[in-house]
Parts: structure tokens; sequence; C-alpha cells
């Protein structure tokens, strides 16, 4: 146990050094002895730069501390996993800077099922949402687990599809996996840590959410997965670094095509002109798992329904009949109902609180569907 003492302390340096720490550890005859290293000794021994030395040098407390934090981790339902332990994801055993260790609360991917990551558009469009429902959703009925990055837009929509729906999926986070990050993915982070499901980072626990962090851990989001499907990105999106890492992972990249007029479809443009495949159904994808479909489900021209509720007024009505999908203003939706904008604006306001219309930026509504 000791030396498993040492051997967590050393996954704590990994928020702040990217490199190969198994070698630096073999280098130095094991985690205890790596941890009575002088910076000298490091940088001799090691073969390492004085400033990581420094490194390690400067985020060694005293073993006391150690064996506090390890132990209140335990106690916290978060587990430690080596890179040579047994439970240890093989999918990650081999990829490009594959992490010395990671920390779990709930459960790891089980390696005997196929494994599909959604990724895209942190500000997404209501397209976006309703291919992201879709397509978690419905894969996660098929029995495929669903791995994403926990945030806000695409990754969270598609993550708690796939647990409504009774399926498996797995965050990997930027931070400790005993913080909630976004904040506004709370209940999403609880529907996570139960149920066979799970959340996974190779930062310690205790590590704030930072921007550097990110990009690495999407490396571990592409590791995971089968196939990766990306769910809009714009031409610059922070999404097409988990496509880079996917592709250099071997990992069968599908893009969700999207229109040419969208800025939030660029990126997926770009990667279908590339060679990425385009992900046109369910089918397509179990087709890349080596997957026989087991469920009779509706193909994506009938999945979703306009979503029902009370009966409304006439006024009502004739706004209902002009929304779509995608966003109008208040004026837009008041010339086509041949209404006031002041008038209009009271309808769309209980129509709102009726679950019926949905405002998804400041004076635009689309019209609300749901999956069937």
């Amino acid at each position: 146990m000791e030396e498993r003492i040492y051997d967590y302390w050393v996954a704590t340096l990994q928020d702040g050094y990217m490199g190969d720490l198994a070698n630096i550890v073999r280098q130095a005859g094991g985690p205890r002895a790596l941890y009575g290293l002088s910076r000298p000794e490091l940088v001799r021994k090691c073969r390492i730069s004085e400033k990581l030395a420094g490194y390690i040098e400067d985020h060694r407390p005293d073993i006391r501390s150690i064996e506090e934090s390890y132990y209140r981790m335990q106690e916290d339902g978060i587990i430690y996993v080596n890179h040579a332990d047994p439970d240890f994801p093989e999918k990650l055993k081999n990829i490009p800077g594959s992490p010395y260790g990671i920390f779990v609360k709930g459960h790891i991917p089980d390696p005997q099922v196929p494994s599909v990551a959604i990724v895209g558009a942190r500000e997404c469009s209501e397209y976006g949402r309703i291919m992201a429902e879709f397509f978690a959703s419905r894969l996660a009925k098929e029995g495929v687990q669903i791995v994403s990055g926990m945030a806000a837009g695409i990754d969270g929509i598609a993550q708690n599809a796939a647990v409504d729906a009774g399926g498996k999926s797995f965050g990997v986070l930027g931070c400790g996996v005993d913080i909630t990050y976004p904040a506004k993915n709370r209940t999403l982070y609880r529907k996570l840590c139960t149920g066979g499901n799970g959340l996974i980072s190779e930062y310690a626990p205790g590590t704030a959410a930072m921007a550097r962090l990110f990009p690495p851990r999407n490396r571990i989001i592409s590791g995971l997965c089968d196939v990766l499907i990306v769910v809009e990105a714009r031409a610059k999106s922070g999404t097409l670094i988990t496509v880079d890492m996917a592709i250099d992972q071997g990992r069968t990249v599908m893009v969700v095509p999207g229109r040419l007029t969208d800025e939030l479809s660029a990126g997926c443009i770009n990667l279908l002109y590339q060679g990425a495949l385009p992900a046109t159904g369910i089918e397509a994808v179990l087709e890349q798992l080596g997957v026989n479909r087991q469920m009779e489900l509706s193909d994506l021209s009938a999945a979703f329904a306009i979503k029902k509720g009370p009966a409304v007024s006439k006024e009502a009505g004739r706004i209902l009949d002009i929304m779509k999908i995608e966003p109008q203003s208040v004026d837009q939706i008041a010339s086509g109902a041949d209404m006031t904008s002041a008038r209009t604006m009271i309808i769309l306001t209980r129509l709102e609180m009726e679950g019926l219309v949905r405002e998804v930026y400041p004076g635009y509504y689309i019209r609300q569907l749901e999956l069937v």
C-alpha cells in the first residue's frame, strides 16, 4: 500500500506535466525512489530538464499529506487506476501520450462493448441538439456506450440523451472528477456518477477546470471510443483537436452533415471534404462498429415530432403554424402571423411556459420538437 501512495503522488503531477511520467518513474527506480530524489539527482538519473525537475520538487508534499489526500479520495468514492493495473482501459494503453493513470468516479467503459464519442459545438443550433439527441439515444438503445466531455452544448446533450434512453455514458473531464464543470451540467454530473455510468479524468481530485487542461483531455475522449461522431463544428472549432487526435489514434471519424450556409457546419463540411465518413443514420454508425441492429427504431425522418401540449388559442395556433426549428425573430413571427410584435411577444411567452416554443437567444424563437 505504501508504494501505491507514492504512485498516486506521481499521478497528481499530470496536471502540470503531460509527458512520459512512466519512463521517468522507470529511470528513477519506482515511484518511491522518484519521491526521494533531489533536483540534481532527478536531472542526472531521470535525464530530465532542470525545469521539470524543479516542477517535481515543488510538487512534492510530505508523505503524510499525500496519504491523507489518497484516503480522502477513496472516501469520496473516487478510485485511482494506474496504467499498469488490470482495470486500466486497454484502448488508452497504446495511444500517443497515454496517461500515467486515471481517476474514476463511477465506472470505466466496458471493453467488450462498442463505444462512440459524440462531440461538437458548445453553442449549438437546434438542429445540432436534435442530431445529438437522435444519435446518442438511438445508439444507447442499441447497447453502444456514449463517451464525451460533459461540456455545454453537444457533449452534454448527447450524454443526457444516452442516459435518459437507458444507456451508459462516460464523461471525460478537464478537471478533477469531484468537480462539476460546467456548473449548469450538475444534474448530468449526478447521473454519470451512478447507474453504471462514469466520470474519468487524468487530473487529481481537487484540480480546478483550466483552459490549458481541456485540449489534452480530448485524446482520452477519442482514445476510449471506436467511432467519433462530430455534430456541428465551426471552421476553427476546438472540436477539431479531438478529431486530429482520433485520426492519430486510428479511430473512425464520422460527421453529421450540415448546410453549406451554416457557420456551425463549416468544420463538418471541411472534414467531409478531407475524407471523414458521413453519419447519415444509425445504420451507418453501426456498420462502422461491426454491430447488427438490435431494435426496430424510427429512422431519422420520423424520429422527431412537434411537441404537443394543451389546446391553444387561434392566435397561438397561427404563430405555431409558421414556426420552424430554425430561429426566427419576434418581428419575423409577427409578420408571418399578421400580428403586432407586442402581441406576438405576449403569446410567445405563454407558449414557452407551456414548453411548445423555446427562446434560443434573445428575441429569437424556435418550435420545440421531441424525440419519439
